[in-house]
């Protein structure tokens, strides 16, 4: 898309991408490229003349904006089925959950619709992976970090430091930038937690020259490094609230010497531990601290900020009170 404005800026030549389906007369959707778009996150657009796209989840029922479904497509160019494949035909083709005696197109393709109305394209349905149960849509977070003004590419796999501890990694390649890696790193895990759950977020983020791909132009995934552990000087807890929520996130996630300053889910943390580590505070401090406390303050630092009012106080020998 750059190289295409770049080149042709003062031509009337105009750059479309559309998208569809063999089954739906090849093209659906049509969107007219800018100078806006990102180059690794071209919308889809929208439906062209007499087709129809739909954004759905597993159950049929429509998705609000914002919020990834599987895309299906409809209209007068809908094909009948495939000749001879009755148990593909009625796979494939599903009944319009709105429209009596219309059918969809199943397309297999996940996307997202932004707030103007365009699609975006997220990937094949069966790339999801499942980490700790829950089925995770890579594509997705690739997206919402592509939408950072510094990111220019992204790439998400899960990743296993050790046998059965699953977790998510990123890799990413940035725009020329002044912002030190710690700091890009650290500014792009709080845009993740602002736009996605908790068990989307990675545990590492590694920052590379070029994303690798292989003779199609794909991702690469055996080719990627593995991935890069931020390296911080260790900051010790300080005062009585740093030393009860140090000692709980060491207990929980079974690492020594925290920096009170590293974030819980760079740590590895997930949606489990964080339940682990607000149960015993509950069971410390007070039953009333809620859950999002861990996703509002994940540092043991910030989390102290926020409970230390809770510690008990206590007398001292010149008569004066303390924690």
């Amino acid at each position: 898309v750059t190289k295409f404005h770049h080149r042709l800026a003062h031509t009337p030549a105009h750059l479309h991408n559309q998208w569809g389906a063999t089954e739906v007369s090849i093209d659906s959707t049509s969107h007219t490229c800018t100078t806006d778009d990102h180059e690794a996150d071209v919308p889809l657009g929208r439906a062209i003349a007499n087709n129809e796209v739909l954004l759905l989840d597993e159950g049929l029922n429509p998705v609000p904006d914002g919020i990834p479904g599987e895309l299906y497509l409809a209209g007068v160019g809908l094909a009948r089925g495939y000749l001879g494949d009755a148990r593909k035909t009625a796979a494939a083709f599903l009944p319009h959950p709105e429209v009596p005696g219309v059918r969809l197109y199943r397309t297999g393709d996940r996307g997202i619709r932004r707030a103007d109305g365009s699609l975006v394209f997220l990937g094949r349905a069966d790339s999801q992976v499942k980490i700790r149960g829950i089925r995770i849509e890579p594509a997705e977070i690739e997206h919402t970090l592509r939408r950072h003004p510094t990111v220019n590419d992204a790439v998400v796999t899960k990743w296993e430091p050790t046998p059965g501890d699953q977790r998510l990694a990123a890799y990413i390649t940035t725009h020329p930038t002044t912002t030190t890696d710690d700091q890009l790193i650290a500014d792009l895990n709080t845009h993740l937690a602002d736009r996605l759950p908790l068990y989307m977020i990675p545990s590492t983020i590694t920052l590379l020259d070029h994303i690798p791909v292989n003779a199609n132009g794909k991702t690469d995934h055996r080719a990627l490094p593995q991935p890069t552990t931020p390296t911080h000087t260790t900051t010790h807890p300080n005062g009585p609230a740093e030393e009860l929520i140090a000692g709980i996130w060491t207990d929980v996630l079974n690492q020594p010497h925290l920096d009170i300053h590293a974030n819980f889910f760079a740590l590895g943390g997930h949606s489990l531990l964080a339940t682990r580590i607000v149960s015993r505070l509950r069971t410390t401090l007070s039953p009333d601290i809620p859950l999002a406390l861990i996703f509002d303050n994940p540092t043991i630092h910030t989390m102290a900020e926020a409970v230390g009012h809770l510690l008990p106080v206590s007398g001292t020998a010149d008569g004066r009170t303390s924690l």
